[in-house]
C-alpha cells in the first residue's frame, strides 16, 4: 500500500523540525529568499516561533520583504551585530564559492550551518527540462521545499506550475490564469477564522483547478471537500492527483466536478465553507453566491466564505445572507482576504 499523504507531510515537517530547533536560542541567517526561503522563514516562525534575523541574497527578482531588509554575503564581513554567533541556513543549493565562504567565516556543517537542501532532496535537486505541454508541465530547474512541491515529487503529482487564461480551451471568456495558494497562505487564513475542523466540516473549493487548495484543507484537518472545476485538461490533472495520492486509503472524502461553477446546486448543501481564490468574473461569481444562497435556503446552517482578492465582494453582502467578519492581507504581496459568515 502507498504510504499515507499525511504521514508523507508530517515526515517532511519532522525533517524540517530537527534542523530548525537547532536554532531554537540563536540569531538565524536565512541564505536565500527564493519561494524556499520565504517557506522556510514562515515555517519556521508559524510552527515554532523562531524568527529570521537577517536574510541573504544575491537575487532580487522576487522584490523585497515588507517586514525585513536584504542583505548580501558582505554581512558575513562585518560581524553585524554578532552576526558570527548566528546559525546559517541554507535556502538555496550549496556553490563551491558559499561552502568557501562558510569556512573562511568559521561555519560548521550540521552544527552552525545548515544545508535544508541536502537533507531534504540530497543531490536530486532539478526538476530538468520544461515541457512543451501548458498543461502537462511541471516547474523546470531548481527544486523549491515547500509542502505540495514534496508531494509532487513524492507521487508525481502536478500542483503549482501556472497555466495562463490564454492557453485555455474553454474557460477563457469567464475564467482566471491558473494559480493555486499552499499551506503557507491557506493555515494562517483558517487560523484567523479559528477553524478547528469536525467531522461535520467540509469546504468546497470554486474554480479549484489541480487541487492544492483541497490538499492544503485535508492537511489542515478537514476530513470532505470538494470543487468544481472547468476547464477539461486541468480537471483531468486534478483526477490524476487525487489518484496517485491514494486519498480514499485515508479515509477521505473526496468530490472532484467537472464543469460550470454557476451550475453547481445541489452538492452544495453538503458544504459549510467555500473557498474562492479569484477563479472567474463577475458574471459567474455572482451566480455562485446565488447557489451559496439557495442551497442555505434548502439546507438551514452556519456558512462561511473565504475570499482572497475580493474584488467582487459587494454582492454578497447584498445578497442579505452574510456580514462580513473578518478582513486582513496574508504575505508580501499584501493580497487582501475577505471573512464572511452566514446570519444563520
Amino acid at each position: 500500500m502507498c504510504e499515507s499523504m499525511l504521514n508523507i507531510l508530517n515526515e517532511f515537517r519532522e525533517t524540517l523540525d530537527e534542523l530548525m530547533l537547532n536554532a531554537m536560542h540563536s540569531r538565524v541567517i536565512l541564505y536565500g529568499y527564493g519561494y524556499t526561503g520565504r517557506f522556510l522563514k514562515w515555517y519556521a516562525e508559524y510552527y515554532h516561533g523562531i524568527k529570521v534575523d537577517y536574510t541573504i541574497t544575491l537575487d532580487t527578482r522576487f522584490g523585497r520583504a515588507y517586514d525585513q531588509e536584504l542583505f548580501q554575503t558582505s554581512l558575513f564581513d562585518f560581524n553585524y551585530k554578532d552576526v558570527s554567533k548566528a546559525i546559517v541556513w541554507l535556502a538555496e543549493p550549496m556553490t563551491d564559492e558559499l561552502n568557501i565562504v562558510l569556512k573562511e567565516k568559521g561555519y560548521i556543517k550540521d552544527k552552525t550551518y545548515f544545508d535544508f537542501y541536502e537533507v531534504i532532496y540530497g543531490t536530486d535537486i532539478d526538476w530538468g527540462a520544461e515541457s512543451s505541454d501548458v498543461f502537462r508541465r511541471k516547474k523546470s530547474g531548481i527544486r523549491d521545499i515547500q509542502f505540495l512541491e514534496w508531494l509532487e515529487y513524492k507521487y508525481d503529482c502536478n500542483f503549482l506550475q501556472v497555466i495562463e487564461k490564454k492557453n485555455f480551451e474553454v474557460a477563457g471568456e469567464h475564467g482566471a490564469s491558473f494559480r493555486t495558494a499552499t499551506q503557507k497562505e491557506l493555515f494562517p487564513i483558517l487560523d484567523k477564522c479559528h477553524c478547528i475542523p469536525g467531522i461535520h466540516d467540509a469546504i468546497f473549493d470554486y474554480g479549484c483547478g489541480k487541487g492544492g487548495a483541497m490538499i492544503s484543507f485535508l492537511d489542515y484537518g478537514f476530513c470532505k471537500v470538494g470543487g468544481v472545476e472547468y476547464e477539461p485538461q486541468i480537471y483531468d490533472i486534478l483526477v490524476h492527483n487525487m489518484k496517485n495520492l491514494k486519498l480514499e486509503n485515508e479515509g477521505k472524502v473526496i468530490e472532484c466536478i467537472q464543469g460550470n461553477a454557476a451550475e453547481v446546486n445541489e452538492p452544495l448543501d453538503k458544504y459549510n465553507w467555500f473557498y474562492f481564490y479569484q477563479p472567474f468574473d463577475d458574471c459567474i461569481f455572482r451566480k455562485c453566491i446565488n447557489s451559496i444562497c439557495n442551497s442555505i435556503g434548502r439546507n438551514k446552517r452556519k456558512v462561511r466564505i473565504i475570499h482572497i482578492i475580493p474584488l467582487s465582494y459587494e454582492c454578497i453582502l447584498e445578497s442579505g445572507y452574510f456580514r462580513l467578519i473578518n478582513q486582513f492581507t496574508i504575505d508580501t504581496r499584501q493580497r487582501v482576504v475577505n471573512i464572511y459568515e452566514s446570519y444563520n
